[in-house]
C-alpha cells in the first residue's frame, strides 16, 4: 500500500546487433539469450545506436523460433542490420504507466525510473501481500496518451488560483478540471498524491457539465453549460488533492465564449442561452451559493452576447459599470450598478458600425469597432474618453486642421473652441478636414452620436387610486443638471445661452443648477419625460421633478 519499489527479481536481459527490422517488429540477434515464446513480453526495448537510435518500445510479442520480436508503438523509423539494441526490464518511458495484477489483487502507477530493474511507483488498488508475483499473472498496462492535443482537443478555459494553474473542459473530455503543481505550473503529473502536487477531477452528475469558465474567489468556481459548481474550502484549508472534490451549487448554466466578470466579491455570467445576466454569490442566510438575476427588466438589450467587461468605480461619483457585447446587432447593453443603494440601471449604446469586443484595462474601457470607411470594412480599438462628445474622435490644441484617414469620405462633426462648427465631409488623401476658424486652445472632431434618456411611466399614488388607463401630460419639468450646454426636454430645446454682448461665436458656459421647462404639450397614456440633446456639447443631468396633469 502507498508508495512502494517494485523490483524485476528474475531478468533475461539481451543486447546484441538486430539481423533486420519493420514497421512495428525487430529480428534479435541469432545468438539471442530468449529461447522460448513470449519470454521477453511486458519489457523494453531500446535502439541504442544505429538506425532508429534513440527509440524505446514496449516488447508485445516474441517469437524464439525466428528471432522476431514485436513492438508497441510502432517505429519512428524502422531498425534494419545496422541498428544495436538492449532488452530490459524498465526504462525511463515507463513513468505513468500501470503494473496491474490479475493472479490475485493490486494496482500501481510508476513514478519513477530507477534502474532497469528497479520502478518506484504508489498504489491505487492495494495488493494483496507482498509475495513475489509469477510472471504471466501481472501485467504491463501501458498505451496511454497525451490527454491534450490536436487530436484530443486543448482546454477551453484557464485560471490561477492559490498557486496553481488550472485548466478546464477539452473536446475529448468537456467536464474534466486539471490543477497543476502548486508554483509549478507546467507539472500535471498525479504524482504520488502529496498535497502540492496536481490534481484532477470530473464532474458526473446527470446531465452533461461542459466546462466553459473557471474564476478564483473565496472558493474555486466552475462555470459549466449545466450548472454552477465550487470546491469548497475551509477556513485557510489549502486544495490538495484529497480535498479536490467538486460540488454543485446551481442549475443555471453558463454561456460558452464570455468571460466570467468580479464586482464586489460576486461572479458575474451569462445564462447559457445568452438570455440573462446572473450574479452567482454566496449567501449567507442559507450557507450556499445562490444566483441573482440583475437583467430582470432588461433582457431585451442582450442580443446574443459574444463578450463582457467590467470597470469597478474609480472614484465616489461613479458607479460600477458592466458591458455586454451584443452579436446580432453589434450594439453594448451597459449596466450602471451601485450595490449599496441597490441601482441596476441599463442602457444601450450603439454608434456608426458594430461593437466586436470590449476589455477594461484598470479604469480605461476599450473597444474593437467594426465601422465601414469608403466602403470598406474596418476593425478600429478606441478608447471611451469622458472628455470628448463624439465618437472615433481626434482631439488636439491649437490648430487650424486635422487629419482623419480612419474616417476618410465619413461626415464628421467639428467642437472648436467649445463652439461647434458646420459638418465636413471627410475627403480622399490627404484626408484633411480644414476649421473654418482656427482653434487657439481645443478641438476634437469625430461621428455624431445621439443622446436619449426616458423616465419609467408616471404612476402617482392618489387618495382615488390608480391613474393606470388615465391620460396623463408633463406640464413642467424642472432639471437638475451640471456642467451642462445642452438638452432638450420632450423635443423642446433648453436655453443655456442668453442674448448680449459677445454672445456670438463664442462658446457655451456650462450651467450647473436647476433649468425649468414650462407648456409641455401632448397628452399620452404613459406621461413620461425624454431627455435628449441637439447638438454633441457636455450633458450632465442629476435628477429630475415634474408636474403632472
Amino acid at each position: 500500500t502507498g508508495n512502494i519499489t517494485i523490483t524485476a527479481s528474475d531478468v533475461t536481459t539481451d543486447t546484441g546487433t538486430a539481423q533486420a527490422g519493420g514497421a512495428n517488429t525487430i529480428t534479435l540477434k541469432a545468438g539471442s539469450s530468449y529461447s522460448t515464446d513470449d519470454q521477453p513480453n511486458g519489457m523494453f526495448i531500446t535502439l541504442t545506436s544505429g538506425t532508429g537510435s534513440g527509440q524505446t518500445r514496449h516488447v508485445e510479442d516474441y517469437v524464439a523460433s525466428t528471432k522476431v520480436l514485436t513492438v508497441y508503438p510502432a517505429w519512428d523509423t524502422a531498425p534494419d542490420n545496422t541498428t544495436h539494441y538492449k532488452v530490459e526490464a524498465f526504462a525511463p518511458s515507463a513513468v505513468g504507466e500501470y503494473a496491474q495484477v490479475t493472479s490475485t489483487f493490486g494496482r500501481a502507477r510508476y513514478v519513477e525510473y530507477v534502474s532497469p530493474t528497479v520502478m518506484k511507483a504508489v498504489t491505487e488498488v492495494d495488493f494483496f501481500d507482498t509475495d513475489a508475483i509469477t510472471a504471466g499473472f501481472w501485467e504491463s498496462e501501458h498505451g496511454y496518451e497525451d490527454v491534450w492535443s490536436s487530436t484530443r482537443g486543448w482546454p477551453r478555459s484557464a485560471a490561477f488560483h492559490e498557486g496553481r494553474l488550472y485548466f478546464g473542459g477539452s473536446k475529448s473530455r468537456p467536464n474534466t478540471i486539471w490543477g497543476s503543481g502548486v508554483i509549478n505550473y507546467f507539472d500535471f503529473n498525479a504524482g504520488t498524491g502529496l498535497d502540492d502536487e496536481s490534481v484532477e477531477a470530473t464532474i458526473n452528475t446527470n446531465q452533461l457539465n461542459t466546462i466553459v469558465n473557471l474564476f478564483s474567489g473565496n472558493d474555486f468556481r466552475i462555470f459549466t453549460t449545466g450548472g454552477e459548481f465550487v470546491i469548497l474550502q475551509g477556513t485557510n484549508e489549502p486544495i490538495t488533492p484529497s480535498t479536490f472534490f467538486v460540488r454543485p451549487q446551481t442549475r443555471l448554466g453558463a454561456k460558452s465564449g464570455i468571460p466570467i466578470e468580479e464586482l464586489n466579491g460576486a461572479s458575474i455570467f451569462i445564462q447559457r442561452q445568452g438570455k440573462s445576466i446572473n450574479v452567482f454569490q454566496f449567501g449567507d442566510t442559507t450557507a450556499s451559493y445562490q444566483v441573482q438575476n440583475i437583467s430582470a427588466l432588461s433582457s431585451h438589450l442582450l442580443k446574443n452576447p459574444v463578450d463582457m467587461a467590467a470597470r469597478r468605480a474609480a472614484s465616489t461619483d461613479e458607479s460600477d459599470r458592466l458591458f455586454v457585447v451584443n452579436g446580432t446587432d453589434g450594439s453594448m447593453a451597459v449596466y450602471s450598478i451601485l450595490v449599496g443603494q441597490n441601482v441596476i440601471a441599463p442602457s444601450r449604446f450603439t454608434t456608426d458600425g458594430e461593437f466586436i469586443a470590449v476589455g477594461v484595462e484598470v479604469a480605461d474601457v476599450y473597444v474593437i469597432v467594426k465601422r465601414t470607411i469608403d466602403g470598406t470594412d474596418n476593425y478600429m480599438l478606441e478608447k471611451f474618453d469622458p472628455d470628448l462628445t463624439l465618437d472615433s474622435a481626434k482631439e488636439g490644441g491649437a490648430a487650424s486642421s486635422v487629419t482623419l484617414q480612419h474616417l476618410e469620405g465619413e461626415t464628421v462633426q467639428i467642437i472648436r473652441d467649445g463652439v461647434l462648427e458646420p459638418e465636413q465631409t471627410v475627403p480622399g488623401s490627404p484626408y484633411t478636414v480644414t476649421f473654418a476658424s482656427a482653434a487657439t486652445s481645443s478641438y476634437q472632431v469625430g461621428l455624431n452620436y445621439t443622446v436619449t434618456a426616458r423616465t419609467m411611466p408616471a404612476e402617482p399614488v392618489l387618495s382615488s387610486g390608480s391613474v393606470q388607463g388615465f391620460k396623463k401630460r408633463i406640464i413642467q419639468v424642472d432639471a437638475i443638471v451640471n456642467s451642462t450646454k445642452d438638452m432638450t426636454i420632450n423635443g423642446k430645446q433648453v436655453s443655456f445661452r442668453n442674448f448680449g454682448e459677445d454672445v456670438l461665436d463664442s462658446p457655451v458656459e456650462p450651467f450647473t443648477g436647476i433649468k425649468t421647462m414650462h407648456g409641455l404639450l401632448g397628452y399620452s397614456g404613459t406621461g413620461q419625460i425624454t431627455i435628449s440633446q441637439n447638438v454633441p456639447l457636455e450633458m450632465i443631468v442629476l435628477g429630475l421633478e415634474y408636474r403632472l396633469s
